[in-house]
């Protein structure tokens, strides 16, 4: 600091700012860490959770989730049977060829 009470801006001021500011590196992922992920995917723990655990951000947790093809997959609840459905599509094209004007 000065006399009059203004900070100095020098090059050790920014460099003791830059410290104190979260750096933003790439940290490679290993098969360990892949497979700690998994078990926790599987375990259903919360991305938030995971993320505290394998001090990564969410984003780099939802990324990997994705490369490694984690995701949820999604559950189709069939209401009629295959069959059924050709038949119900059948007896649709059958109405509009017939009573077509």
């Amino acid at each position: 600091m000065t006399k009059n009470g203004k900070v100095k801006r020098t090059y050790e001021a920014w460099n003791e700012l830059n410290k104190m500011t979260k750096k933003r590196t790439y940290k490679a992922w290993s098969e360990y860490n892949d497979v700690t992920l998994i078990d926790l995917r599987q375990d259903k723990v919360p991305i938030r959770i995971i993320a505290g655990v394998m001090k990564r951000t969410e984003s780099s947790i939802h990324n990997r989730i994705a490369f490694l093809k984690l995701g949820t997959q999604k559950r189709i609840k069939l209401s009629m049977e295959p069959e059924q459905k050709f038949f119900d599509k059948y007896i649709k094209w059958v109405d509009r060829m017939v009573f077509r004007r």
